[in-house]
């Protein structure tokens, strides 16, 4: 299938635990992806979830007021086709089907509740296609409200060799633990107990994988991605304001992200809002995100991360252009992205 000879419109919406995004951008030549607009909105879909494995009702109507929004802007912006994925916290729920209809009837966005291997494959296209490529693997993680994704993709190949999907993420721990500001002793090592816990088969994996076929065992990167893992990066530079393309590839390491999680540990709400680099509305919930992190790195031992401000909304718009308007779609995109001047 060869590319139309007008420049076409591209969209794609991530529907996550925590945020509600869009992504527009325009395909020009040569396979070169231009952004046009992009939106990030707060709306707390994990707000109150574990209270009855539902999401709330004021959650889905400031997500779906957000969504009209979105749809809009697709309007003004003349697109021809939307990718619309939702994952986390509306792929646990028992309404989220439901929501996702809603979302649909009351918006004009027609969406999928995205399986756990499907976001972590489309969040890892969207990641290798903002970082150079090394000539190494790459475990990466999407670090969502409700989930964490991994990864892995061994140099070269263009399709992962593994993914698995942990239920864990920045707003449920902080829901279940961390509800007060300074955090308390306890709560931060019931928190960190409950996170070693669901991470620890798949960490136990990649360490396995990594030095049981004859491979170096640091022959692979470990790339982060998603909000909370981008917000680090932001406080780590002292970045204000936010520049998206100046997160890929900074690293982080093990011990700058422990000494920031001991830091947030003891700030009230107020002293985090100051911080240069933390995203408004992320207050509450960044400790819970940064001692995943720090958990992640811990039962790696690495000593260090690479942040990427780029993962399941890149994406969903990549694979959604490779199909229509490419027919090749895979996991190493031809598709590059133009960077602002």
């Amino acid at each position: 299938m060869g590319r139309p000879s007008v420049n076409p419109c591209f969209a794609a919406v991530d529907i996550g635990s925590h945020t509600v995004r869009l992504l527009i951008a325009r395909l020009d030549a040569p396979y070169t992806l231009t952004p046009l607009c992009g939106e990030r909105r707060i709306t707390r879909l994990a707000r109150d979830f574990d209270s009855g494995r539902s999401l709330q009702p004021e959650a889905m109507g400031a997500s779906i007021e957000v969504l009209a929004q979105y749809a809009d802007l697709m309007a003004a912006h003349d697109v021809g086709s939307v990718a619309c994925g939702a994952t986390g916290v509306v792929r646990r729920a028992i309404n989220g089907p439901r929501f996702m209809e809603d979302v649909g009837t009351r918006t004009g966005i027609r969406g999928e509740i995205l399986p756990e291997s499907s976001e972590a494959y489309l969040s890892a296209k969207g990641v290798l296609a903002a970082l150079p490529r090394n000539g190494l693997g790459t475990l990466t993680f999407d670090l969502g409200g409700g989930t964490t994704e991994f990864l892995k993709v061994e140099p070269s190949a263009d399709a992962p060799s593994w993914s698995d999907s942990v239920p864990v993420g920045a707003s449920t721990i902080t829901q279940r633990f961390l509800g007060e500001a300074p955090a308390r002793d306890d709560a931060l090592r019931q928190a960190r107990e409950a996170i070693r816990s669901a991470i620890r088969e798949v960490l136990g994996r990649a360490v396995r994988e990594s030095t049981g076929t004859g491979a170096a065992s640091r022959s692979w990167e470990l790339v982060g991605t998603a909000g909370t893992v981008t917000t680090l990066a932001a406080i780590h530079l002292q970045m204000a304001p936010y520049v998206a393309h100046r997160v890929n590839g900074v690293p982080l390491t093990h011990g700058w992200v422990r000494e920031l999680v001991q830091r947030l540990q003891r700030m009230s709400l107020d002293e985090r809002r100051r911080m240069v680099g933390l995203e408004a509305g992320r207050e509450d919930v960044i400790l819970g995100g940064a001692l995943i992190v720090d958990e992640i790195l811990a039962g790696l031992g690495r000593s260090r991360l690479l942040a990427a401000d780029a993962g399941l909304l890149e994406g969903l718009l990549m694979d959604l252009v490779e199909k229509e308007a490419l027919g090749r779609p895979g996991l190493r995109s031809p598709l590059r992205w133009r960077l602002p001047e």
